[in-house]
């Protein structure tokens, strides 16, 4: 992508799932009928997932680029972060609509090309605007260093929990980490997180942020056994905790930071986490100001939800990022 994104004062690198995003409207009745919970995340194999796509042929509204750690990066991508993503797809059509979609960001990228086909998730869609999804990874689970040789030049490396679903995964994102470089990470679905506790015990000291919503943070602090306002105190960690239409709260170095949500038509939630993540990281790794950062990222999700895609394309970010920083001053 062309155009001066040069002044970058900070790196880092993006690991993880990169996929096609399928989004069905469904009706409440219908999604109870699923093996989902309601706005929580299952994993499926290529045969469910070529039956859920017969039987809602009629239903796909939208189809986009998907993957909460590329959403999250094109996000911070507007700001001085120099980003990096590595992830894997597979040989195939929905492959190509990927790469030239990412080709729209500065972003450089390091892609494994697999024999499995391209991951994808399903958005189901009910009408009061929340998702649920069914994610088959296919190439996705098979993260391989693709070339990728700079770990050096790295500042930070990001990931989050859906993308260690794989031995072969874990493995790699575990090498990275061995670096010892400083971890952003993401939290997922609870069922997700008891399944890699282990990973969260294990780096939590070389964790710099870690992000997630009310009840993943909830569970988080219960099982970690420890308060998150002494653990900043003491670590320097940043907590950040999405509240839905209550707004978000940040905790660092043993205070709490809190930022109301902007009233919003809602289109669709389905990304809105990953770009208030995104836009956080962005100001934040710039400015180290918290109270700022908080609010420019609520004020980025709420440009989000108002479209259907998860990822919104680079100019829509540049024009939030102008209107954010006429607002909050940065």
């Amino acid at each position: 992508m062309s155009g001066d994104y040069s002044n970058k004062n900070v790196s880092i690198l993006n690991v993880g799932n990169v996929l096609v995003d399928i989004e069905i409207t469904i009706s409440d009745d219908e999604l109870s009928k699923l093996p989902i919970k309601k706005s929580g995340a299952i994993e499926i194999d290529a045969i469910q997932l070529s039956e859920y796509l017969d039987v809602y042929r009629d239903q796909i509204t939208n189809r986009y680029l998907g993957g909460s750690i590329f959403t999250t990066a094109a996000t911070s991508s507007v700001f001085k972060v120099d980003n990096t993503f590595l992830g894997s797809v597979g040989k195939d059509r929905d492959s190509k609509f990927l790469i030239d979609t990412m080709n729209s960001y500065p972003i450089k990228t390091y892609l494994n090309v697999d024999l499995q086909q391209t991951g994808c998730c399903l958005i189901f869609l009910t009408p009061d605007k929340e998702r649920t999804m069914a994610a088959c990874p296919g190439a996705s689970s098979q993260l391989t260093l693709a070339n990728f040789s700079d770990l050096e030049t790295i500042d930070y490396i990001f990931t989050d929990l859906y993308s260690l679903n794989s031995d072969i995964n874990k493995k790699t994102i575990s090498h990275l980490l061995s670096s010892n470089k400083n971890l952003i990470l993401s939290l997922s679905d609870i069922s997700v997180m008891k399944k890699h506790m282990d990973f969260i015990k294990k780096y939590s000291d070389q964790t710099f942020l870690i992000a997630g919503n009310e009840n993943e943070m909830k569970f988080l602090q219960q099982s970690m056994k420890s308060s998150f306002i002494e653990s900043s105190d003491k670590s320097n960690k940043v907590y950040l905790i999405t509240k839905g239409n209550l707004g978000s709260e940040v905790i660092h170095n043993g205070k709490s930071f809190f930022s109301n949500s902007i009233e919003t038509k809602i289109a669709s939630l389905n990304g809105a986490g990953d770009t208030f993540l995104g836009a956080f990281l962005g100001n934040y790794l710039q400015s180290k100001d918290i109270q700022q950062s908080a609010d420019i990222a609520n004020y980025f999700s709420h440009c989000s939800i108002q479209r259907f895609e998860a990822c919104l394309d680079f100019p829509s970010l540049l024009k939030a990022k102008n209107a954010a920083k006429a607002a909050f001053s940065f």
